[in-house]
């Protein structure tokens, strides 16, 4: 009896002796035995995480010992998209999540057949949208006025700028303090971070700060004798929207449209 287990991985020729009896000689025969090495494989994928929008099949890195290639790709849960022969994924077109890739080592040389595993992340690619609920505002705002942001997966963490220059903005937060801007529409722009295999995204939104309007009025026939029966007009003139408003007086006497 042979003890594979303990056995050098070779191939042996046996020989069994018949022994010598009855005037005959000892008689020997043979036959051959072979010992494989139980094969062994690692799998990988050096990208991981990878990120949806990975359009490109990613290879699968495969070593091992022994009689390890030919054999099979499979993945679980359901949602990977896998090449079963190559063990190539393709980010893009599988779900979101992480899964437990498994090579199937096939059955050769004695061995039966051998599964080893490895791990791989697909991330949906994260959204934002950012938006100024007070826009426009006034350089008379003094108070910083917030941003609002939302977003799906990894979108917090990021930073903001504006163009052109003149917005005074937060680039943490995204805060913009209207009194110290120069008034103007600018694009504002928050980056999502990188994370998870997955780039930068830049989302933006447009924000205005306008001037305070002024403006002045003046009587140039004042002082008037009530003799006058013809309406006396103003001269108004400003900056910004000055137009469109109304008049009043103080006290009470004055008869003004």
């Amino acid at each position: 009896a042979v003890t594979p287990s303990t056995s050098t991985p070779n191939t042996y020729t046996v020989t069994y002796t018949i022994p010598a009896s009855a005037g005959c000689a000892a008689v020997p025969v043979t036959t051959s035995v072979t010992i494989t090495a139980a094969p062994t494989a690692t799998i990988s994928y050096s990208g991981t995480p990878f990120c949806k929008s990975v359009a490109t099949a990613q290879s699968v890195t495969l070593s091992g010992t022994g009689a390890y290639t030919g054999g099979s790709y499979g993945a679980s849960p359901a949602g990977l998209i896998i090449n079963s022969s190559t063990g190539a994924i393709t980010p893009s077109t599988s779900t979101a999540g992480t899964y437990t890739v498994t090579y199937t080592i096939p059955a050769s040389g004695g061995c039966g057949t051998v599964p080893v595993t490895t791990s791989v992340t697909i991330t949906a690619v994260p959204t934002a949208t950012i938006a100024y609920s007070g826009t426009p505002y006034c350089t008379s705002v003094a108070t910083a006025q917030a941003v609002t942001l939302s977003g799906t997966g990894a979108y917090t963490g990021g930073s903001y700028g504006a163009s052109p220059a003149g917005l005074t903005l937060n680039a943490s937060t995204g805060a913009v303090t209207p009194s110290t801007s120069t008034p103007n529409t600018y694009t504002v722009t928050y980056t999502i971070p990188a994370s998870a295999g997955c780039a930068a995204v830049p989302v933006t939104t447009s924000v205005t700060i306008t001037a305070a309007p002024t403006a002045t009025i003046s009587y140039s026939g004042t002082p008037f004798c009530k003799s006058v029966a013809t309406a006396q007009s103003v001269t108004l003139s400003g900056t910004g929207a000055y137009t469109g408003g109304s008049y009043g007086a103080s006290p009470a006497g004055l008869i003004i449209n």
